[in-house]
């Protein structure tokens, strides 16, 4: 929570709130409210519009609107952690003394909605009035754990004890291949809520996909891979299916130029749903065929080298 002491100093709320306990509320227009709780029955509300901004300790400002002709603008900071993130939301925890020494803890949410930067960062976007929008960075690490989730983590220092603790959030979501040097996480796509991350060139590997990705303003590299596995059928669909938490499984259907080797080594070259060539070169024994991909086979045998539509694309 803000310091009500602080903003004593650095806004103009009046004597009242300054000098009474309340609470602060970030209502559905991502306006901040402060509701006073005086000793009497009745309760006031101010209300704050502004931009929000997010520094790299992960503390969450309010710059407030003021007349133009001012020189200053008065700010409200707030000690925070991120402790949840959806599609279309990001929520922190608040705490901090009033101006009586009481500690109070609150939860703040923001709406919105997720983007990746041009440095691949994750950047929470504000909705504000007139499709005007405030961008927070979020500027930590973020990678890809075994239930193939992408996962933000940071540090929080603490400056009074220089206690330092560490953090997490998972974002819910799902994972797309649609050109070359691209990959996309999906958090909701009516919302256009996701991260689109530059990449190199995806890479097959034991156990799925592989690519090489530059993070931060440094473009620290670091190697994401995506866990899953590769299948084909009958209906001449070549897909990628990746296992997520609670048992799901999404599949990714390609298009393909297949040529079946001397040895039944299955080499193809993969294409989105736009019949794109998406730079990645496949590999496939004749395991894979194994009671599946019986007629993909055998056109394989009669015709040496074939070209296979993308099925119907991203499927549970």
């Amino acid at each position: 929570m803000a310091k009500l002491k602080k903003i004593k100093h650095t806004t103009n709320m009046p004597k009242l709130a300054q000098e009474l306990n309340g609470t602060f509320k970030i209502d559905k227009n991502n306006t901040l409210a402060y509701r006073i709780r005086p000793s009497s029955s009745n309760s006031k509300q101010l209300k704050f519009t502004g931009n929000w901004s997010l520094d790299n300790k992960h503390n969450l400002t309010l710059t407030i609107d003021e007349p133009k002709n001012k020189k200053t603008r008065n700010k409200i900071t707030f000690n925070t952690e991120i402790i949840n993130v959806k599609a279309d939301r990001l929520e922190f925890s608040a705490s901090g003394k009033d101006s009586r020494g009481k500690m109070h803890f609150y939860i703040l949410r923001l709406s919105g909605r997720w983007q990746a930067d041009v440095y691949n960062r994750l950047n929470f976007l504000v909705a504000k009035s007139r499709g005007e929008e405030n961008k927070l960075t979020l500027t930590g690490s973020w990678e890809i754990n075994r239930q193939n989730e992408l996962v933000y983590a940071y540090t929080k220092e603490y400056l009074k004890t220089k206690d330092k603790t560490s953090r997490t959030v998972t974002f819910n979501g799902y994972w797309d291949i649609r050109d070359k040097l691209r990959l996309s996480y999906v958090l909701n796509k009516e919302l256009n809520s996701g991260f689109n991350f530059k990449v190199n060139l995806g890479k097959p590997a034991k156990r799925g996909l592989e690519y090489e990705i530059g993070i931060g303003k440094g473009l620290t590299k670091k190697t994401l891979f995506l866990f899953g596995s590769w299948k084909v059928d009958k209906n001449l669909s070549l897909t990628f299916e990746i296992p997520y938490t609670q048992g799901k499984i999404r599949s990714i259907s390609f298009g393909a130029t297949c040529k079946l080797n001397k040895d039944y080594t299955l080499e193809a070259r993969l294409r989105n749903n736009l019949q794109e060539d998406l730079g990645i070169n496949l590999k496939l024994t004749r395991k894979l065929f194994a009671g599946q991909g019986e007629a993909f086979l055998q056109m394989l045998k009669e015709n040496k080298t074939i070209n296979v539509l993308a099925g119907a694309g991203l499927k549970w």
